[in-house]
């Protein structure tokens, strides 16, 4: 990786400042998913440095003229910690409640020298490594890299501290790029974007949920703040050539490291915050997660198709129907917990571990003690450890024993581990709360139980909520998204890349998301890239079908068994390479890390990667030119320097081009091997318990001389930590007379219950039977025997198998139509040797006469070329971010290549191409020929320049209303239309109209920038010339703006919204206008560059409103701000701002399901609700029926309000609906997270259905007394909602 450093120039530093800053007003900073605001400091004048002072044998502290200091601490040579309290405060860790820690025990490295030079006007601290130059006269910083003579980075700008933030400004260099930041959704390479240093709880593209105050840059520096807080990064976005660092925080603490590449940033990374964990080997298998101790299931004949040969319907509420158990116990079987690892091994797909209660309120048993449901788990894991299957449990509640929680959730970690046998552990956004710590805390918790009282075990921790120092304990979950969808793979693909280079090399995401489905294709194509991964989730029980890889039946089923053994084969390569990320590069790779060049540094390459050194995934992220079977092709997929293999079929491809055309039928996905890879492999399997250990694998791609590192340890211990492992060197060498020679060296190492005695399997890929083979085990020879079948080699010993025609499609289901699709590639020579002490022996193999040239099929063709014709970008295929170049088709021609931009595009069968990510008004050139079997044509040139785009961040789909009518055809919906030219808005004629409002609805909430009033031309009748501004968020309830004033004339009208507010509506409240009309061509309104507009209702984030959202609401029904799960995605469903997701809220989905309600004009919402019970006193475990009414109700659509109770007084029953009408029961009875217990009665009706009125009683809601009590409970914060959601409070 030194070439990544080595050959960029030399980088000029970036300047931090020290002291008291200077005032200045920087551009704004424009996160790339979050809110943005002007920045501006308040800051003194910079004080000047007065002396330089040694403290200890690491420590140095820098005095100024006004007696601050600032204080340069050596963690190493090349790591120093830069700290300053303005405020008087010393060295200190960040404060975090409940008590967490970002770094390790040990973060320090021995400092060899540490040196101080005060002259000249400059403070220059050296050690063995770093040299800091500190400029007296302004306090800035430069810091150089010794070992390779370059400046690393130098400030430009004082620290500057403002009110609760301090900012840092760094130089950016024009060559230079950046990457880590964590879990930044849909991106890793940030070079002129800005990025949030904070958890958003936003799951889709350009959101995050695991962020890590950490970036690495290629002039050869990283970074870390010290801090708990949340921050924003900015690498060049707001201003081009400036590095932008700010945390919520009145104080500076970070991190430096120096260093050169990736691989020692990453590592100085790790000796801060910890290194990786190494997953358990059945922590790569398939997950499933559900909840299995909750939820009720009547027959319904549009359900899910059971094992009795009936549908079934899944209710999260006491529908009457049959309720799941984890074994099964309540005659329930094909509904419990048991079943689902059946139903994997039925289906024979791999299943690694199983989470039975990751649901709210599920708990994992129904008795009446926490040992009694722990027993009940125990039960659960027993049944599963006899199918190879490991048990894990989601957390909603504390993981320690807490007296005022209910047995059902209650928890006790250490009895889990010890008693239950449970070794998964999932953190989700309910437990994890506000702020980093908690889930910091949370999972080193975990991390050390598990193996104390757990045999050693190591744990497997997923968090959804990550900061520096989580991947020490715990790997990645990427949170709650909607799959059937191709956005979902397409984002997910840099998210995962983006991770490895922050730090967290073990990221996972829901197999087709947790939410909708029922998209073959897009199931199908998850399921086949994230063989390439390291984890997969299964997350049940909320989309629109389940969640199995059998779910949407043939071919889905053949396809993602054929893909999940896969993964199974993979496991010894997968293994090794994650092992290697513990401390090296990260198991998925973005490309630059192998292939470092201008092509690759940027984001031209994030839809693929390298999984390890040796496979080229490139997944097929969007529907090309699909058929309704799915079959489709791929486009832009990157080969470097050397040559490749299709892993499918064995065709050869020379590298550093762009693949277009690329055939994907929906089985394939497009994988390449580099020439020269070793892949260690191991039999097709369904668990870790399967894999034999008495045999190895190992499949060659023989050419020229390559090696590899095969490693092993127990995979379940922390055995490995101490060093108790295994690895093997196996090498392979192709001579100038094609004789192979392989190699495989005696395995160092030991582990307990390590099988030493294994037979070995060797697989070479060539294209013709080879001359001669010569096996030797420590240089005596043995004797090999020819066999004909694959039985025979199966049960044979030291014999060898000429494959002429592998077959790939080995686990379709029988009978099945995909059972008879042809899947072959290249021949393979098999070599089985008897099985010897791998740690004694070597093993050589040698190969006469072997040859590995497949035919290229993509040349068929021969004769004359000519140049292409007509080559052009027309004006339908320019616009701002992308050019389409065409071209008539050439006789005799096979296909066609572009070069833009220095890359070869290559296979193109299309007389076309699309090329994306442009930058605007930029001119372009590009070059086409044709190629076949007998060569190229002359190349065809192309100049064109991509348009303007002034209304990029312009906001379309919006609707207009006037209170003043408008003249027939010129309706208001013209001002919103972008079209500027003969489709004006205007007032009725001849009808005085001024004063109007005119009330803009954005249909989504935005961070306001300004809008744009195009008058109409000749500034005639109805041109809009006084007013005011103002913005809602309801469009009851508004928020004054501005006024504006403007000059009549024709010129476009611009109005700022100089606070930044988020709202869905505007309203201009007119004075003035021409003529005493309304008129105008359009309106533009522009969010604020970067931020993302936000569907109210869509909680899930996924751009629409529907059922997933509904499940959402439902399942947070009564959560209420000061709840550890209200911050983030979760308070944004909060439509009506008061804290409390209620009838309202759900009410903005509920009116858009099923058709949506009927908006015609009807009364508005009114009456109230009153609870009433037949007498005061009730004794232990009497029922009390709670009798809800309602008096006097008009157009009531949806209602709710909160009944608090002491849970030692009662207990929870039920609800009984008695004159409801069609409305849903969305009742949720809470436990809030200050330990106050509130029923929330909640009742909304879907669609069109019959609103509620007049008076009479409405339903009884059931609570059982726990002890001799007298009735004395008060409703609360009741609303009643009408269709077009309006509000009532009661």
């Amino acid at each position: 990786m030194k070439r990544l450093m080595a050959n960029r120039k030399q980088k000029k530093a970036i300047l931090i400042a020290l002291a008291a800053p200077l005032m200045f007003s920087p551009a704004p900073l424009m996160a790339a998913t979050g809110t943005s605001e002007p920045v501006v400091a308040i800051a003194q004048q910079a004080q000047t440095i007065v002396s330089v002072q040694r403290i200890n044998p690491t420590t140095v502290d820098v005095v100024f003229s006004n007696n601050q200091r600032m204080t340069f601490d050596f963690y190493g040579d090349n790591i120093f910690r830069m700290f300053q309290d303005t405020n008087g405060g010393i060295l200190r860790d960040p404060e975090a409640k409940p008590e967490a820690r970002i770094l390790v025990d040990n973060p320090r490295r021995p400092v060899s020298q540490l040196d101080i030079q005060d002259e000249n006007g400059q403070v220059t601290i050296t050690t063995g490594k770093v040299k800091l130059q500190l400029d007296k006269s302004t306090a800035l910083l430069k810091v150089t890299n010794l070992a390779t003579n370059t400046v690393a980075f130098e400030e430009t700008r004082p620290v500057a501290y403002e009110k609760g933030k301090t900012i840092l400004t760094l130089k950016e260099n024009p060559d230079e790029y950046f990457y880590g930041g964590g879990v930044q959704n849909g991106r890793f390479s940030h070079k002129g974007k800005a990025i949030a240093i904070e958890n958003q709880n936003s799951w889709t593209d350009g959101g995050v949920a695991s962020p890590t105050p950490y970036y690495w840059s290629t002039n050869g520096y990283g970074f870390m703040w010290y801090t708990f807080k949340q921050g924003k990064y900015d690498f060049g976005a707001a201003e081009k050539g400036t590095v932008k660092l700010s945390h919520d925080t009145d104080y500076l603490d970070a991190f430096y490291m120096v260093n050169d590449g990736p691989v020692a940033l990453l590592n100085d990374f790790y000796q801060l915050t910890g290194n990786p964990v190494l997953l358990p080997k059945f922590g790569f298998y398939q997950g499933h997660l559900n909840a299995y101790n909750r939820d009720y299931w009547v027959e319904d004949e549009k359900g899910i198709l059971f094992e009795d040969g009936k549908r079934y319907k899944e209710s999260q509420k006491d529908n009457g129907g049959i309720k799941e158990s984890l074994n099964g116990e309540k005659n329930n079987y094909q509904f419990s917990a048991r079943a689902v690892i059946d139903r994997y091994k039925n289906h024979d797909m791999p299943l690694g571990w199983l989470l039975p209660n990751d649901g709210y309120g599920a708990g994992y048993g129904q008795a009446e003690t926490l040992d009694g449901n722990i027993q009940n788990l125990k039960n659960l894991t027993e049944y599963a450890h006899k199918n190879g299957v490991e048990i894990g449990l989601w957390t909603q509640s504390d993981l320690h024993p807490k007296d005022s929680i209910s047995a059902l959730l209650q928890r006790d970690i250490v009895k889990e581990v010890r008693d239950a046998g449970v070794r998964v552990l999932k953190t989700d956004v309910a437990w994890v709360g506000a702020g980093y710590s908690f889930g910091l805390n949370g999972v080193a918790d975990v991390g050390h139980i598990m193996p104390y009282y757990g045999n050693d075990a190591r744990p497997f921790i997923i968090s959804l909520d990550g900061w520096a120092g989580t991947q020490r304990y715990a790997g990645i979950w990427s949170g709650d998204q909607t799959g059937g969808e191709w956005e979902y793979i397409r984002f997910h693909i840099p998210t995962y890349i983006g991770s490895g280079l922050s730090g967290q090399p073990n990221i996972c995401s829901d197999m087709d998301g947790i939410f909708g489905g029922k998209n073959a294709a897009v199931n199908i194509r998850d399921f086949q890239w994230k063989t390439f991964t390291p984890m997969q989730l299964n997350m049940d029980g909320w989309g629109a079908n389940e969640k199995y890889p059998h779910a949407l039946g043939e071919p889905a089923t053949s396809i993602n068994r054929m893909y999940l053994k896969l993964k199974s084969e993979l496991m010894p390569y997968t293994y090794s390479f994650a092992r290697e990320a513990v401390d090296g590069m990260p198991l998925i790779r973005a490309m630059f890390l192998d292939y470092p060049n201008e092509y690759t540094y940027g984001t031209a390459t994030r839809y693929q990667y390298m999984y390890g050194t040796d496979f080229l995934v490139a997944p097929v992220y969007q529907n090309t030119k699909a058929d309704k079977e799915g079959n489709d092709i791929r486009n832009g997929i990157y080969l470097p320097e050397g040559t490749w293999i299709d892993y499918f079929s064995g065709e050869k491809y020379e590298g550093n081009r762009i693949l277009s055309n690329f055939d994907t039928p929906v089985w394939k996905l497009p994988v390449f091997v580099k020439n020269g890879a070793i892949i260690p492999m191991t039999q097709p399997n369904n668990n870790v318990s399967e894999i034999d250990p008495s045999l190895r694998i190992y499949e060659f791609y023989p050419n020229r001389h390559t090696a590899t590192v095969e490693y092993d340890d127990d995979g379940v211990t922390e055995a490995y930590r101490q060093e108790k492992s295994v690895s093997t060197l196996i090498e392979s060498n192709v001579d100038a007379k094609n004789r192979v020679t392989i190699t495989i060296h005696p395995t160092a190492g030991s582990f307990d219950g390590f099988v030493k005695d294994k037979k070995t399997e060797l697989r070479i890929n060539v294209t013709e039977k080879p001359k001669k083979l010569t096996a030797r085990i420590n240089n005596k020879k043995v004797k090999l025997t020819e066999v004909s079948t694959a039985a025979e080699l199966l049960n044979g010993e030291n014999v060898f198998w000429y494959e002429e025609t592998p077959n790939l499609n080995k686990f379709a289901t029988k009978g099945s139509e995909f059972e008879k699709v042809v899947i072959t590639k290249n021949p393979l020579l098999h070599i089985k040797l008897g099985s010897t002490d791998i740690t004694a022996n070597r093993i050589e193999l040698d190969v006469e006469g072997f040859r590995f040239e497949p035919a290229d099929r993509n040349l068929v063709s021969n004769g004359t070329l000519s140049a292409p014709q007509n080559a052009q970008v027309s004006e339908q295929n320019r616009e701002a971010y992308t050019l389409q170049p065409t071209w008539d088709k050439v006789p005799n021609a096979d296909y066609y290549e572009i070069e833009f931009n220095g890359m070869l595009y290559t296979t193109i069968r299309d007389t076309h191409l699309l090329f994306e990510d442009l930058k605007a008004d930029t001119p372009y050139a590009f070059k086409v020929r044709a190629v076949n079997k007998d060569g190229v044509s002359e190349w065809a040139e192309i100049q064109v320049k991509t348009k303007t785009n002034p209304l990029e961040f312009a906001i379309r789909g919006i609707e207009g209303e006037s209170t003043a009518a408008s003249q027939g055809g010129f309706g208001v919906d013209r001002l919103f239309n972008f079209s500027e030219s003969g489709d004006t808005w205007h007032t009725k004629y001849n009808v005085n109209s001024i004063p109007l409002d005119l009330i803009i609805d954005l249909k989504t909430v935005n961070q306001l920038d300004k809008f744009h009033y195009l008058p109409r031309a000749d500034a005639g009748n109805g041109t809009l010339l006084k007013g005011t501004v103002s913005y809602s968020m309801d469009k009851e309830n508004w928020t004054e703006a501005g006024a504006f004033e403007w000059q009549r004339d024709g010129d476009v009208k611009v109005f700022t919204f100089t606070e930044r507010p988020n709202a869905r509506y505007i309203k201009l409240n007119v004075t003035a206008g021409v003529g005493n009309y309304g008129s105008g061509r359009e309106i533009y309104v522009f969010k604020v560059p970067g931020t993302a507009s936000y569907l109210q209702g869509d909680i899930n984030n996924d751009g629409k409103i529907d059922r997933n959202d509904l499940t959402s609401y439902m399942n947070y029904t009564g959560l209420r701000r000061g709840d550890s799960d209200f911050e983030g995605y979760i308070s944004k469903g909060d439509i009506n701002m008061n804290d409390l997701i209620d009838a309202y809220d759900i009410s903005v989905v509920a009116t858009q399901l099923d058709g949506g309600v009927d908006r015609k004009a009807t009364e508005k919402v009114s009456g109230s609700l009153s609870i009433s019970t037949p007498k005061k006193q009730y004794q232990k475990d009497e029922i009390v029926e709670i009798r809800v009414k309602g008096n006097d109700l008009r157009s009531v659509n949806a209602l709710s309000f909160a009944l608090p109770y002491d849970q030692s007084d009662y207990e929870f029953v039920g609800v009984e609906p008695l004159n409801m009408k069609a409305m849903e029961n969305l009742t949720y009875d809470r436990l809030h997270t200050n330990g106050v217990k509130s029923l929330y009665p909640t009742f909304v009706n879907m669609g069109k259905q019959e609103a509620l009125e007049g008076s009479e009683e409405l339903f009884i809601l059931k609570l059982k007394a726990k002890r001799k009590v007298k009735f004395d409970l008060n409703l609360k914060d009741g609303i009643l909602v009408d269709k077009q959601l309006r509000m009532h409070s009661f």
